[in-house]
Order: C-alpha cells, then structure tokens, then sequence
C-alpha cells in the first residue's frame, strides 16, 4: 500500500516521530522537517523487499519508519555479510543519493516495515534552505566512517572473534547482572546474526559451542549468559593477551 502526503498536517504520526528523529537533519527546524516529510511516499513492505540495489543510480533515499532494514553485500559466492543495520529514524542511502553516484550496497527490508522514501532534491532543498544541518550531515559521515572501520576490522577476525565482538557490544549496550553471570539477549535470530557477522548458521552455532566449551558463556534460546567478560572482549578485540 502507498499513501501520499499531502501536506503538514496530515502528516501521519509514525511518520512525523520517524522523520523528526532522524540523526541527519535533527538541527533543522520542526517547518523544514514537516515540509520535507510531506513529500514523502510511504509504503508498507514486507521482510525481504528491495529498498536499494547495489550499483543502480542513486536518485532516491529512505528512511526507516517502523521495523528494519539492512544494508548487505553478496558476494559471487552467494555469501552476504550485513554491514549496517536500520531501525526507525535511519535513513537508507542518503549519502548515496546526496553524491549522485550509484548504491554501494544493496539494501532491504530485515521484518516487515514502514519505509519513506523522498527524491534526493528533497534532501538537497533542505541544505539550501538551512544550511547550517551541512554540518550536522558531516558529523554524521564522520561517524560512518569509525563505524564502517569497526565493520572492517570485525570482518578479519575468525567467526568465534566476530561472535565475541558482537557480543561484547550488546554486553555494554544492555547486559544486565545475572546470577551466573551478565545475561543479553541476542536481539535477533540467529540464522539473522550468522548473516550479520558474513557467517551461515551451522558455523556460527559451532562458534557458540568453542565459547560454551572454553567456559566463556552459556547460551539457552535468544539469551546469552556471559561468564568470563574478559576473555570475550580479548576475543573480539582480535589481539591475544600479554
């Protein structure tokens, strides 16, 4: 389904709270940021829908209102190894559409989702009009930057490193004291984390079984607990200890 904005106050209020969140263009102003958003086409999109494809002209960008998306790459091998993925607020391929080249990397719908998508006009009149959200946008690609090195580095490590890394992550995000150890959810299933980490499932729970049997962590279901914190930032962090 597509419904067209039409204008300031019809805006949607999924739409508004999507729009208004976006880290892009967060110091611009509340008309700016309406104005905007009433050129968007929404549409509802089921898990899997393309959103982007890697090397077709970058004309349009998205962004996220309700569910995920994920940008990918798939490899001759058929492999795909997730390098970022999107909730709502995120925008989908602002930065490709903005350098008016083509999509680095393919991007599609993680679980069923709201998606807003815009003419890269939109994004361009919104710079015009307040130029000061250019700097905004440069913190921003800054940040990519650090995050896609992180990316880079956890894709040398082996897959039990990539595991431990991710892990150690969501440890500081959200773990919680336990009385084994530091409990986290994995935060999603685990065919989905294997193609997160450029792994496929069967390689990914032998991962889980060397930590299991190294004393590291148990894991029952979507819970992990955590037993030796230190070993598994030592493992991901892809360097042995002194």
């Amino acid at each position: 389904m597509c419904l067209r904005l039409d204008g300031v106050r019809g805006l949607r209020a999924d739409v508004w709270s999507a729009f208004r969140g976006c880290r892009l263009w967060r110091t611009a102003s509340d008309d700016s940021v309406a104005a905007m958003a009433a050129r968007s086409r929404v549409r509802d999109v089921t898990r899997g829908t393309p959103l982007a494809v890697e090397g077709e002209p970058a004309r349009e960008f998205g962004l996220v209102v309700a569910g995920r998306a994920r940008a990918y790459y798939l490899g001759a091998d058929g492999k795909q190894i997730t390098f970022e993925t999107m909730e709502a607020g995120d925008p989908i391929a602002a930065v490709a559409s903005l350098a008016g080249g083509r999509y680095p990397a393919n991007v599609e719908a993680a679980t069923p989702a709201t998606i807003a998508t815009l003419d890269s006009e939109a994004l361009f009149d919104l710079l015009e009009a307040e130029p000061q959200v250019a700097r905004t946008l440069i913190a921003d690609l800054a940040n990519r930057v650090v995050n896609f090195t992180s990316v880079v580095h956890t894709l040398a490590l082996d897959v039990p490193g990539r595991l431990s890394r991710y892990l150690f992550q969501r440890a500081l995000q959200s773990g919680r004291p336990g009385p084994a150890g530091l409990v986290i959810e994995l935060g999603m299933k685990k065919s989905e984390l294997a193609m997160a980490l450029g792994t496929v499932p069967e390689t990914l729970s032998r991962a889980f079984a060397r930590l299991k049997e190294d004393g590291v962590l148990d894991v029952h279901g979507g819970t992990v607990t955590i037993h030796d914190v230190r070993a598994l930032a030592s493992l991901g962090s892809g360097y042995d200890e002194p």
